[in-house]
């Protein structure tokens, strides 16, 4: 564990560095790590704040508040009167058209029945029987479900 804090603090030695700033014979600046020989001067770097370098909008006038207020409110309205008018185009559309999986339903319901009445009329076994039976009280429970 110590060899650990001792590895990571040498590490981060060189983010502790100082920064020095010269000014040479031909009257230009530099800045480097390694103090010039003669005069030195040590800058402090301060930390940069991250985000926008805009000015932050604390206070905003009442007309702005307002403004917006009332641009919600528009927004809300339309998205209230679409999802009205949707929802009245939907009804509508149900109520002209036919329930074709109640009708498909009742179309399976009759079918059967047709199949058991010939097969009576031809004569049938008891399974057959079981299994017609079976068929149409099966297309009842269908159709009850559906068509409710």
């Amino acid at each position: 564990m110590r060899l650990i804090l001792i590895m990571l603090t040498l590490i981060a030695a060189p983010a502790f560095g100082e920064v020095y700033k010269w000014t040479d014979a031909n009257g230009s600046v530099h800045f480097g790590s390694q103090p010039p020989p003669g005069e030195q001067e040590q800058i402090t770097i301060r930390e940069s704040k991250t985000g926008s370098m805009a000015p932050e909008r604390q206070y905003e006038s009442d007309i702005l508040r307002q403004e917006r207020k009332l641009q919600l409110r528009k927004a809300q309205e339309a998205s209230d009167n679409r999802a009205r008018r949707y929802s009245q185009q939907a009804s509508d559309l149900r109520d002209e058209s036919p329930d074709y999986i109640c009708q498909g339903a009742e179309n399976r319901l009759q079918r059967a029945q047709e199949r058991w009445q010939s097969l009576k009329r031809q004569g049938y076994t008891i399974s057959e029987e079981q299994r017609y039976v079976q068929r149409i009280r099966d297309a009842e429970r269908h159709r009850d479900n559906i068509c409710r």
